[in-house]
């Protein structure tokens, strides 16, 4: 029914983690795989160390976690990230007990959670993932709780189709793609989960790119003004690009992002 797969580019000191929460999740029926990203370090090994399967994977988020769907024969995907700090709550057992009550047709689901403070500013998720949801397919607006692009989340393995962006847009494109699509999608709460936050402002370019590649697929945005969306989205990443995570410095860089998120956004077709 379930394949666990743990998502892992250079987690060689946390992987352990994850796999303890995966096993303790699984039945017998159930494969627990890290797939590695191209790792650099000794997470392949750590992994294979505790007994556990590897897949081998291209670099990039999205392209392990198509890989893992070209793999697999269950009809469940749970997907977990690799740098869980603490073992609280066990997350894949909960995303486990959210299928097992789901609807047939569900689609995917997602966990959902509470960050520990300090509360990392999460900006591409304010200022580019919302403002372009909301804009564009609305219909995903507010389906996907407090952190929509989590990576904790259970999927049908079709839904990894070949158009999947290979980078950390994956999670953009899956819930646009499975409210398009109008599937069915649960929302788990794991409560307060403790990660290893890494500020990463390329990530919002990423995620932008999915997007508005969904966007102009389905005909929510016309191609040829998909350039005048694109210098928007800079626009914001030049902001973002000028905070390193310091929270010291919070106050004063959120000012500056919702300055550049009230510039008006393009229209959608001319």
């Amino acid at each position: 029914m379930l394949t666990i797969a743990i998502v892992a580019h250079n987690e060689e000191p946390y992987v352990e983690n994850a796999i303890r929460q995966a096993r303790e999740a699984a039945d017998a029926s159930t494969r627990v795989v890290v797939v590695d990203s191209a790792s650099t370090d000794g997470t392949a090994e750590r992994a294979r160390s505790l007994g556990c399967d590897v897949l081998p994977a291209p670099l990039g988020k999205g392209a392990a976690m198509v890989t893992m769907a070209r793999a697999t024969e269950t009809p469940w995907l749970c997907f977990m990230d690799a740098d869980i700090v603490e073992n609280g709550r066990n997350i894949p057992l909960t995303l486990r007990t959210a299928i097992e009550s789901a609807p047939e047709s569900t689609a995917m689901v997602v966990a959902d959670f509470d960050d520990p403070p300090p509360k990392p500013i999460l900006s591409a998720t304010i200022s580019i993932y919302g403002p372009l949801v909301r804009a564009l397919v609305p219909e995903a607006d507010g389906r996907f709780g407090d952190r929509p692009l989590s990576g904790f989340r259970a999927v049908r393995p079709a839904l990894l189709a070949d158009d999947a962006p290979a980078d950390f847009g994956i999670e953009a494109y899956l819930n646009l793609t499975a409210a398009l699509g109008g599937r069915p999608v649960v929302l788990t709460h794991i409560g307060p989960f403790k990660q290893r936050f890494r500020y990463k402002a390329d990530m919002g370019a990423e995620i932008g790119r999915a997007i508005l590649d969904v966007a102009v697929r389905h005909g929510r945005l016309d191609p040829a003004l998909r350039p005048e969306w694109d210098a928007w989205v800079g626009r914001i990443l030049k902001v973002i690009r000028t905070y390193d995570g310091d929270l010291s410095q919070g106050a004063a860089y959120l000012e500056r992002l919702h300055a550049a998120m009230e510039e008006p956004m393009p229209p959608r077709f001319a």
